[in-house]
């Protein structure tokens, strides 16, 4: 059984979705009955799973594209986000690939999904036209739970471990900002004052999701200016920069023994060529150890405890379909590379 972290993986430039949303000072949880998810959404038909690991394995086989992947915490599910009806909608399969189904349906948009630490939800934002909120799906039986009602855009809502808050991001009147508030929605309230700002021509597009530390007492998450890796406690005080080298630094995430990891991405033109490396600091002592180098994915990607297998989508294809890493095997290093054939794009 596969016990992984939860990474924060980084966004392709071109695919940046980035919404994001306000919260109004009102709150109120809306439980809503199971959609009628179509039957032929129900059981999507795929290919037969390969039994012996290789070095690169597509999971996904659908036309449609299918993104952000992510483990549930157990290891044995995936969820994911796709347009296979005309709109996009939370998935789940089999860690190995095969027997989807969708969790969500009808007209909205639904995407960035992201598991609660028990696996017993999954919350995501969900756009109807008009409004945008974060809602929460119960995989055992696909009821729906609106978690926020707001008055500009929310979305990359991230539980924390203990169960007891939601962290997420807030666009309204040309700022960003993160806020939290309880499981249910409740005592919403921001944490950060001036993230970013439109008006002073700062990316306000919201990369991914913050990081919780695993005692629930710290939040991590990409400062405005999408370059530098910051951390606050969970109520919003002691805010401070930890990572501001020059690089791109991206996408913090916690590991089990308390370092924070980190994404930095080398890009042109500074570089002639575009890579990935993962980090890990030591909050204590500030020493950096490298985790993974030379990654060559550059969009969402989760990473194992142990660091031995990466989920990632990739467009290699034709269009983006999931894909896993296994470096325990021969050819996985290289395939993490993009030394194969078959390796990432």
């Amino acid at each position: 059984m596969r016990k992984r972290v939860i990474h924060p993986a980084f966004v392709l430039a071109a695919i940046v979705g980035g919404t994001f949303f306000a919260i109004s000072s009102v709150r109120s949880i809306i439980e809503l009955p199971h959609p009628a998810v179509p039957a032929a959404m129900t059981n999507v038909a795929e290919p037969p799973r390969p039994i012996v690991p290789t070095a690169v394995t597509q999971l996904t086989h659908d036309p449609a594209s299918a993104m952000r992947p992510v483990w549930s915490p157990d290891g044995r599910l995936i969820a994911f986000d796709s347009v296979r009806d005309g709109s996009s909608h939370i998935y789940v399969m089999d860690a190995v690939g095969g027997h989807v189904r969708a969790l969500t349906a009808g007209a909205s948009d639904d995407r960035h999904p992201f598991w609660s630490r028990d696996g017993k939800y999954i919350v995501y934002d969900s756009v109807d036209g008009t409004r945008q909120d974060i809602w929460s799906v119960s995989v055992a039986d696909g009821t729906r739970t609106r978690v926020t009602r707001v008055d500009g855009l929310a979305d990359f809502a991230a539980p924390s471990p203990d169960g007891q808050h939601l962290a997420y991001y807030v666009y309204k009147d040309f700022t960003l900002e993160i806020w939290s508030a309880a499981f249910d929605g409740s005592d919403a309230r921001p944490l950060t004052n001036g993230l970013a700002s439109a008006r002073k021509n700062q990316p306000t597009s919201a990369w991914h999701q913050v990081a919780w530390s695993p005692d629930s007492r710290w939040i991590a998450y990409t400062g405005g200016s999408g370059r530098a890796i910051w951390i606050m406690r969970a109520d919003g005080s002691d805010a401070k920069s930890l990572v501001d080298d020059g690089e791109t630094n991206h996408f913090p995430w916690f590991l089990a023994d308390g370092r924070l990891a980190f994404i930095t991405e080398y890009i042109p033109p500074r570089y002639s060529a575009s890579w990935t490396n993962a980090w890990a600091n030591n909050l204590e002592t500030g020493e950096r150890t490298l985790l993974l180098e030379h990654m060559c994915m550059q969009g969402p990607m989760d990473i194992s405890a142990d660091n031995s297998e990466v989920l990632f989508a990739s467009p290699r294809g034709g269009h983006f379909d999931v894909y896993l890493i296994n470096l325990s095997v021969p050819g996985g290093l290289q395939a993490l590379h993009g030394k194969l054939s078959d390796g990432c794009a």
